[in-house]
């Protein structure tokens, strides 16, 4: 799965039992003890009960038959579920099963009461059951969803008709049938469905049959292999179809029909072929499944899923404009990853969600490796780091960090872990091993993984098992101090030329904490200028083995030292006075983008850390940002200058800082302005400057501009005004409370009456500061169940409190708390989360993060991923405090 919230890779019998004895996942014990199941209050499933259950049911296979209509808000199902038993001992087995009806219960063949349905499960009597072979059939009738979890419905508001989808990762199949919903419990699917006679259904595996009865189709499908269930799917609906094929795989593309427009079939079947291709030859193992389908889904609350063969995408990748190079590579990139998880997750899955990584941090660095090498993004490895790995360092930087290989209890924390540790670290690390390893001794390994675990469950000590027998590295040593260790290694270049010659430089590690020393493979590098250009460029291999490593010469005496060239350590440079004094004065003219992306990283990070005062940053932005051209660094720069735990959140309060502010502000939208207006008319760059130009606009010239476009409906020549960017244009003045703003937000409803627009409008409508409007919406907000559908919920949460409404948020404080103390451990979790990520009273001052800090000491049973959300905003409050105190000096 791809999130979009924020968007983190021969030793002996010995070697693989001591990687076993650490590691914090599944255990291979059989001493389990079994757990009689709860009251069903709350949906969470143990380790501990996963793992007992695991060791008493083997072989499952669904029968599973679904109604599906276009009227109701229910579905109704007939499940059967087939499975051996190893010993019924005399606990009760639970089969997993979110609230829903059940209308009867028949366990071998014998009718059961309906109260063994719980609110989150069925509690089968230990004596129905048998050692051997049994059989629970079960009828239904479940609710569809409309928070993005499980069988999702959407009505198309313009068209009036009815596409469902599902989303069952983490642990939400159960949402949708009655299951044994846990990764390591793999089983078949044998699917029937009955729809309305002008739906398509899509699912894991091929129709074998449809048929037609009255006004409508039963759609009958093959039996698929044996997968978790997670990786199962539904999909129906009067969904447009697309159709190629790759060798002989059918491919297909789906969308409803009134985003059908923005499709671009022919480009999305070109990166899918040539990633099946690359994928294919990279793990010597062919895409095992019977076709491949890929839809774009309304109301979608991630990036993208990787169901088993029906492959489900956000609709924010259909663009409705002309499409820049930048959302070409972000889609690519998404595409891959998800494909990538067809072997790693769908065809090798983890037993259990501590190895959650296995998956996400390998699909991750696979989509970077095969848009760096089989399409024509070949910057593919500079987006990786302005991206991924930025994400990673921060939320490694955090209290928050843990292990990749992180101890996970419960699939409520395994939720929680879908971070930029399990995404950008991991795939950081991963690449890291390649270097370490050589990259053909990886390969190697990958694909002995393939050969060994196909259609099977995997745990660490498998993966390096794998890779062991393809280098002489103690891998058990790499494994323990890279996985199961947080936090990021500082390293420091130390030198001092004799004349002009550089004799050594002293490598300085700095381990995190009290963490072991990690050993890595790096490039040092070393950069010269002559006569105004950067020519002789040095760079060493070195394998890092000791917190102090000499590396010796003789080279030319350098202007300025890199320890991490080409980015394959996972290291937080800390730039040696003589190397930051060169960068501060040089930065822009450093011919290696590369480079200059990894130090404007490494000149913010000295910021957040209070190593350099903003001001200092600022004089830097001032010289160097105005000659850049590079569109990712760009992006990277800009994202630091608004928004919480940017520039002008970090910038300090009084009269004379606020002119200081202002006049900042001013430079920005002319030079924004400026490079708009000399680009090419309807450029990538073009559109890059208006978009930010849109959103760093403040002052009232800068706005007028906005309101001025927006009326028109047009930039200029080559520039046609698409509705997204209207919209923008349209929230950003009602943002700062524009006499036109309430006028055109009329006329855009007028205009964009799709699902999009609607929720657009509230976004319009909640970033209004004004009281009324937050009152309004902070009471709808804050219901014990949501009321509105996640999607437009989200939207609205997002736009309520921009960081310079926080004082608006703090009069809401006693309504937040007592909000998160009634709520805090909802089943909800997605839904609280976002609430409190988004409307945390919180303002850079010591007052307000002493009380969040208080009432987080007092909470003890949210879910985690609230609680991890509210540690993170704290955290990040304190930071600011601490930057602007720093600033202010």
């Amino acid at each position: 799965m791809k999130s979009i919230f924020r968007i983190v890779l021969v030793a002996g019998v010995a070697t693989v039992l001591a990687i076993a004895c650490k590691s914090t996942g599944p255990s291979t014990t059989k001493e389990v003890t079994i757990s009689k199941p709860g009251t069903g209050e709350n949906s969470d499933l143990t380790w501990t009960d996963a793992k007992a259950r695991s060791l008493r049911v083997k072989n499952v296979a669904y029968t599973l038959t679904v109604k599906l209509n276009d009227t109701d808000e229910k579905f109704k199902g007939q499940s059967q579920i087939a499975f051996d038993m190893t010993d019924t001992g005399s606990a009760p087995l639970r089969i997993d099963h979110y609230e829903g009806e059940v209308t009867s219960v028949t366990v071998n063949g014998t009718s059961v009461p309906t109260t063994v349905k719980k609110k989150y499960w069925l509690e089968i009597p230990a004596s129905t059951l048998k050692k051997g072979a049994n059989t629970v059939a079960i009828n239904y009738v479940q609710e569809y969803s409309h928070q993005g979890q499980g069988l999702h419905r959407f009505l198309d508001p313009q068209t009036k008709e009815v596409f469902l989808y599902s989303q069952f990762e983490t642990f939400d199949a159960n949402r949708f049938m009655p299951c044994f919903d846990q990764p390591d419990l793999k089983a078949t699917l044998a699917l029937t469905v009955e729809a309305p006679g002008k739906w398509e259904v899509i699912t894991t595996t091929p129709e074998s049959s449809v048929t037609k009865q009255g006004g409508r189709r039963i759609w009958k499908f093959e039996k698929t292999q044996s997968l978790s269930t997670y990786l199962f799917s539904l999909h129906a609906g009067p969904y447009k179809i697309w159709r190629d094929r790759f060798e002989d795989i059918p491919l297909r593309i789906f969308a409803r029909p009134s985003m059908a427009k923005y499709v671009r079939a022919q480009e999305w079947f070109t990166i899918t072929k040539q990633g099946l291709r690359y994928f294919n030859n990279f793990f010597a193992f062919p895409y095992p499944f019977k076709k491949y389908d890929q839809l774009f889904v309304p109301e979608f609350n991630a990036g993208a899923m990787e169901n088993v063969g029906a492959v489900t995408f956000s609709e924010n990748f259909l663009k409705r404009s002309e499409v820049t190079r930048e959302q070409r590579r972000s889609a690519a990139g998404v595409l891959l990853h998800e494909m990538a998880h067809m072997w790693f997750g769908d065809i090798v899955t983890m037993k259990w969600w501590n190895d959650l990584w296995l998956n996400e941090c390998f699909a991750t660095i696979m989509a970077t490796i095969s848009m760096h090498e089989a399409t024509e993004f070949k910057e593919a490895w500079q987006d990786f780091f302005a991206d991924d790995k930025s994400w990673a360092y921060w939320e490694d930087s955090l209290l928050t960090t843990h292990p990749i290989e992180s101890q996970v209890a419960t699939v409520k924390e395994a939720f929680a872990t879908f971070d930029g540790i399990t995404y950008g670290k991991g795939a950081s690390v991963i690449k890291q091993l390649r270097a370490y390893m050589t990259p053909e001794a990886f390969k190697a390994g990958v694909q002995d993984y393939f050969k060994t675990h196909a259609y099977k469950n995997a745990e660490l000590k498998d993966f390096i098992a794998a890779l062991q027998g393809h280098t002489q590295r103690d891998l058990t040593l790499w494994a323990d101090r890279w996985l199961r260790q947080s936090g990021t290694d500082k390293i420091a270049a130390k030198w001092t030329c004799t004349g002009d010659t550089l004799p050594e430089i002293e490598l300085i590690t700095t381990p995190v904490n009290d963490s072991k020393f990690r050993p890595q493979t790096i490039q040092l590098a070393m950069f010269k200028e002559k006569g105004g250009q950067f020519k002789d460029t040095r760079s060493v291999r070195v394998e890092l083995t000791t917190t102090k490593q000499v590396v010796t010469g003789p080279w030319p005496c350098p202007d300025f030292v890199y320890p991490n060239y080409q980015d394959d350590g996972y290291l937080a440079a800390s730039l040696d006075t003589r190397t930051l004094s060169f960068v501060k004065a040089n930065l822009s003219r450093i011919p290696d983008v590369f480079i200059r992306t990894m130090l404007w990283h490494d000149l913010w990070q000295m910021v957040r850390n209070t190593e350099m005062p903003l001001h200092d940053y600022v004089k830097i932005m001032d010289q160097h940002f105005g000659p850049e051209k590079d569109t990712i660094l760009l992006t990277k720069i800009v994202s630091h200058i608004s928004g919480r735990g940017t520039i002008l959140h970090y910038w300090p309060t009084g009269e004379s800082a606020m002119t200081e502010q202002n006049k900042f502000i001013g430079n920005m939208e002319r030079n924004f302005m400026s490079r708009f207006r000399s680009a090419k008319a309807g450029s990538d760059a073009q559109k890059f400057w208006f978009d930010q130009f849109t959103g760093v606009a403040k002052s009232e010239s800068a706005l007028a501009q906005l309101a001025k476009w927006a009326e028109e409906t047009k930039v200029g020549p080559g520039f046609p005004l698409d509705v997204d960017r209207q919209w923008g244009l349209v929230n950003q003045l009602s943002r700062y409370q524009h006499k036109d703003a309430a006028r055109l937000l009329v006329m855009m409803k007028i205009k964009d009456s799709s699902d999009r627009g609607v929720r657009s409008a509230l976004a319009v409508e909640a970033v209004q500061p004004d009281m009324t409007v937050k009152q309004k919406w902070m009471g709808v907000l804050s219901q014990p169940k949501p009321t509105l559908p996640f999607a437009s919920a989200r939207v609205v949460l997002r736009s309520l409190f921009p960081v310079e409404q926080a004082p608006l948020a703090k009069r809401f404080e006693n309504d937040f708390y007592s909000y998160l103390k009634a709520n805090g451990a909802s089943e909800d979790e997605i839904y609280v989360e976002t609430f409190a990520e988004r409307t945390v009273p919180l303002d850079c001052d010591q007052v307000s993060s002493t009380r969040l800090k208080s009432f987080l000491n007092e909470t003890s049973k949210f879910s985690p991923s609230v609680v991890k959300t509210l540690k993170i905003n704290l955290e990040e409050d304190e930071r600011c405090q601490r930057v602007r105190a720093m600033a202010a000096i």
